[in-house]
């Protein structure tokens, strides 16, 4: 019944639109037999004749219901802009929320602007947002598949494909009919303009044409033919982000963007040879090369289609306006990625997450970080979109931050030691929150105008106000968590964002602790002054030589439930070889503030903890600053002993992880104190049950 109206409403459109070429919508069932050697594909049988004309072939059809593609050519991780062959299909994949068309001359309103200024009717956005493009032959036929990020309508968008027959620039091209565009060369053109809303794809097939070598280029276009996406761009795609220009967009789409302006596309194209179309041919797609790009996965999780402004929990608490919300909805999902030069096998990875307002460009498209920390160290530097500007790094904007680092690992030799976290502003918030709540994953973090996660830390403390813009946890709490990971923070004494009182009350949290850590304050600084200079050096020569510490001899850890997600798999319940943590009392909400907290210390491996010392300095770069720091000196060894020793609060369970302690098979000696009964397990299924509170200890055989 669903095909059958959108078949009606396209007819109905198609009367009203000569150049629909659609011949009267009468329905033909295809009854092409199979070759035995393309059992890879089967023809859709629902399609419909196409009435031939200026962007429509004579034969050309459109399937209503799409074929289904070959599980060996379904990709769940793409570099943007690369083509393949797969089975003799050419696979181009395209970047994402790239759709918006020509650069008019507008001026980029803010950082996470696009370059193109072309915009969408109200509930229309993203339909002409190109995912991926197919064509392959069968039977003497060209098909041709294009699936879109959202299509919410069957007519809202345009698929047209044109091919030089002869790879000749000087025969043939000229504009492209209807379409607002031009390109040299083409001879053969084919539009459909229907697509199946239940798989977002626009498939349709023609007449197999002439020539032993093509050059295909395509566009994506609205309903009324205004163009907003190219395709065969090429891994190499611009992103300049720089904000108040013109062609220096956030989303990877510069050259289109300005090539659509000119009316002319002729530069984007992908030349095959017809003879790779053939299902025994397989190639593989584009190699990334160094430089700024970007790569886009499929998650498990979405929130709907397109674009969107979902609200988070982070309710934004006395400044709505900084409220959590979550904007890119759908399952594929974008990161920018910077490679250094030279290009290395094995990558550190620096985490570079952006700040509010801002996308997955935002840093590491600037060549000051750039050289600093991708250049400088190797580093691979890698921004999520982390589902929109304002997502601050929980719920499903946190899945994005996990599943990208993990998209990651699976394309990239990385080297685990030596992993960092970065981000500015909200991005710093960020920062503070995944290396508090996953320390077993990095090595250090770096943090610029960090957000602490309470408008009015160290200004109302112990006041019921609150001001928590987007941010689900207070990550002032958790800084006892950073006990085995270095960090710098660098902040501005006239921030007007992040205020002085607040960074302040964050140095003074880390000083109470054995942290090691760098505190830089400019004095005259604002808040956008260090992404504004792109002058990175001091923190990035902290970072040099920061190892993960994978087994730690103390391990601190505090626990809050509400800050994770079990929709989305989300739970901070471990770190280092300790895991399964459980609370006793569990608050409603993370403003409730009920954590529980362990602190144990094991010396069955032996091992050493670090010296360190409390120091100051000062400098320069890029403005004038003072630092508090608390450095290391040295390591003091731990004398092994077969014992633990630690004090519980709030805990009703725990899992101790005996190879990574070293207490496999071995009595254990324990000291341990709680404020209530607790469980402690042991990876090999003995147990310690501290029945009430108070001190324990003894030995566990």
């Amino acid at each position: 019944m669903r095909h059958g109206l959108a078949l009606l409403w396209f007819g109905a459109l198609c009367t009203q639109l000569a150049s629909c070429g659609w011949d009267g919508g009468s329905s033909s069932t295809s009854s092409t037999q199979t070759n035995p050697a393309e059992v890879n594909f089967v023809p859709s049988e629902n399609t419909v004749a196409l009435q031939p004309g200026c962007d429509s072939q004579p034969g050309a059809t459109l399937a209503l219901t799409p074929s289904v593609v070959p599980q060996a050519c379904q990709v769940d991780s793409w570099l943007a802009g690369s083509t393949a062959i797969c089975k003799g299909r050419l696979i181009y994949r395209d970047y994402l929320y790239d759709d918006h068309g020509a650069d008019t001359g507008g001026l980029v309103a803010d950082s996470a602007s696009p370059a193109g200024d072309k915009t969408y009717p109200a509930g229309a956005e993203n339909t002409a947002d190109l995912v991926q493009l197919q064509l392959w032959t069968h039977n003497n036929r060209l098909y041709i598949r294009g699936e879109l990020n959202t299509l919410l309508q069957a007519g809202q968008a345009q698929l047209a494909v044109a091919i030089d027959t002869d790879n000749n620039p000087r025969t043939g091209g000229g504009q492209w009919c209807s379409l607002p565009v031009s390109s040299n060369g083409w001879d053969v053109l084919q539009v459909f303009r229907q697509g199946d809303v239940q798989s977002n794809v626009i498939e349709g097939s023609m007449p197999m044409p002439q020539g032993n070598t093509w050059r295909i280029q395509a566009v994506v276009a609205q309903q009324d033919g205004t163009v907003m996406n190219v395709a065969y761009r090429g891994i190499n795609e611009q992103s300049a982000c720089k904000t108040n220009t013109t062609g220096g967009g956030c989303f990877f789409e510069d050259k289109q963007a300005a090539a659509l302006a000119k009316g002319n596309i002729s530069e984007f194209g992908q030349v095959v040879s017809v003879a790779d179309l053939r299902p025994s041919v397989n190639q593989p797609a584009t190699v990334i090369t160094p430089g700024l790009h970007s790569w886009v996965y499929q998650s498990k999780f979405s929130l709907g289609e397109g674009l969107g402004s979902i609200a988070g929990r982070g309710d934004g608490a006395l400044v709505p306006v900084a409220a959590q919300k979550f904007v890119f909805l759908g399952k594929y999902q974008p990161y920018g990625i910077y490679v250094p030069t030279p290009k290395t096998d094995l990558y550190p990875l620096q985490m570079v997450f952006h700040g509010s307002g801002n996308v997955h460009s935002s840093l590491i498209s600037q060549p000051g970080m750039q050289r600093a920390f991708g250049d400088q160290f190797g580093r691979l530097l890698v921004a999520p979109l982390a589902r929109g500007a304002d997502g601050y790094g929980s719920d499903i904007s946190e899945r994005d931050l996990l599943d990208v680092m993990s998209d990651v690992q699976k394309n990239f030799r990385i080297d685990p030691s030596r992993t960092i976290a970065s981000g500015y502003s909200q991005g710093g918030y960020i920062t503070y929150r995944m290396a508090m709540l996953y320390p077993d994953k990095f090595a250090g973090f770096v943090n610029w105008v960090g957000f602490t996660g309470d408008v009015v830390n160290g200004l109302l403390d112990g006041d019921p106000i609150h001001a928590t813009a987007g941010a689900v946890g207070n990550v002032r709490d958790f800084v006892g968590n950073l006990r085995n990971v270095p960090g710098v923070m660098v902040v501005a004494g006239a921030d007007e964002l992040v205020h002085a009182t607040s960074t302040y009350n964050m140095q003074q949290t880390f000083a109470s602790t054995d942290n090691r850590y760098k505190w830089y304050m400019h004095p005259v600084a604002d808040h956008a002054i260090f992404a504004t200079l792109d002058q990175w050096d001091k923190e990035a020569a902290d970072s040099a030589n920061w190892t993960l510490e994978t087994n730690p001899v103390r391990v601190t850890f505090r626990h809050d439930p509400t800050l994770g997600n079990v929709e989305y798999g989300i739970a901070h319940d471990r770190a280092y070889w300790v895991s399964n943590i459980q609370n006793r009392v569990v608050g409603k909400s993370q403003l409730n503030k009920v954590y529980g907290d362990v602190d144990i210390l094991n010396r069955a491996c032996g091992g050493s903890v670090a010296v360190s010392e409390k120091r100051n300095n000062t400098g320069t770069g890029p403005l004038p600053w003072f630092s508090l720091e608390r450095v290391q000196l040295g390591q003091q060894a731990v004398m092994a002993d077969k014992s633990i020793e630690g004090t519980l609060k709030n805990i009703a369970s725990l899992t101790l992880d005996v190879e990574k302690t070293c207490l496999k098979g071995v009595p254990v000696k324990y000291t341990l104190s709680t404020d209530g009964p607790a469980n402690v397990l042991l990876s090999d299924g003995r147990q310690l049950v501290l029945p009430a509170a108070g001190n324990f200890s003894g030995v566990l055989n």
